[in-house]
């Protein structure tokens, strides 16, 4: 990569781009793909759109000069960072601050098979927050966000700590 080059993405570029780095040397599922895309409610044309989405990130990786290190192998992809540019390797998201509480966010969410529209409904926080915060886009959500939020998952005891000091890092 030439030295001083920023990598600005499209959404979902990006978004793509995030999942394949969190998950580096493992294949991601297009199905999962389409889920950290699309949350709720995918177009039909969701599978081909991830596609297209994949081959303009190669595309763009190149532009920078970076190599680019995204593979298909069934079910989906991979990006390989063994062999990956440098900078590629520093996009790597850390495991604490906003990736990882919008993980940590997903999983309570989903395991009360609760769509982000449900938990909106049932913690006055709108949609778009919640999309924002599983997707790691907010640095420091609110701590009022984080309780409503909470309250609506049903969140007590250690689970309710865990997922406050996860947002306040």
């Amino acid at each position: 990569m030439t030295q001083g080059v920023q990598l600005i993405l499209p959404g979902r570029q990006a978004i793509v781009l995030s999942v394949l780095l969190r998950n580096a040397n493992r294949v991601v599922g297009i199905d999962r793909l389409v889920d950290a895309v699309w949350e709720t409610e995918p177009p039909a044309t969701a599978r081909t759109q991830v596609r297209i989405c994949v081959s303009a990130l190669r595309a763009n990786l190149g532009r920078v000069g970076l190599s680019s290190p995204i593979v298909a192998e069934e079910p989906g992809y991979l990006i390989q960072l063994a062999d990956a540019d440098p900078a590629l390797e520093a996009m790597l998201p850390a495991e604490e601050g906003p990736a990882r509480f919008g993980e940590l966010l997903r999983s309570h969410r989903r395991s009360l098979g609760a769509t982000q529209r449900l938990l909106a409904a049932r913690s006055a926080v709108s949609i778009r927050a919640i999309r924002d915060l599983e997707h790691g886009r907010v640095s420091r959500p609110r701590r009022d966000t984080v309780r409503l939020i909470a309250a609506g998952l049903g969140l007590s005891g250690q689970a309710l700590a865990d997922f406050e000091r996860a947002a306040a890092r």
